[in-house]
């Protein structure tokens, strides 16, 4: 249903290219470790807790979505790129900042956060998710827990 949203946000922007629609992408870090060290109802867990601190940041307009594995993103319609990095940075503190509580341990993640504007002229969801996948990944690479910008 997210992909769905996202095409969307790019048909309405066809009809308005005033009003600018926001996505971003994040990824747990070091993710493998958490399964491999607790296993994997645990990491179960951990991902049940990162997605219930993304959907009580975001706004009522917005969308949040898990796109596989350990993978989420947010849409966020009426949000430019200075909107929306102040939420990625937020959203990046709170989830440092929350540890989970499972089994009687506490287990501390980070993510990495890829950041785009959707365009008006993205032909589907594909080309602004490919886009805010290599933010994403720029992320991961330039030391993981830290938000990216798409250029």
């Amino acid at each position: 249903s997210f992909i769905g949203e996202v095409e969307h946000e790019i048909a309405r922007m066809q009809r308005d290219p005033a009003s600018p629609c926001a996505v971003l992408m994040f990824d747990l870090d070091h993710f493998k470790r958490v399964n491999d060290t607790w296993g994997h109802a645990v990491g179960d867990e951990v991902l049940k807790h990162v997605a219930r601190l993304a959907a009580r940041e975001i706004r009522k307009v917005d969308h949040v979505g898990r796109l596989g594995g350990e993978e989420f993103a947010v849409l966020m319609p009426g949000a430019g790129l200075a909107a929306a990095n102040v939420f990625a940075h937020r959203l990046l503190r709170l989830i440092e900042g929350t540890p989970v509580e499972v089994a009687g341990q506490s287990i501390s993640v980070t993510v990495s956060i890829g950041l785009s504007e959707l365009w008006a002229s993205d032909p589907a969801a594909d080309a602004a998710l490919e886009r805010v996948d290599e933010a994403l990944y720029r992320a991961k690479h330039n030391g993981r827990n830290r938000v990216e910008t798409a250029s």
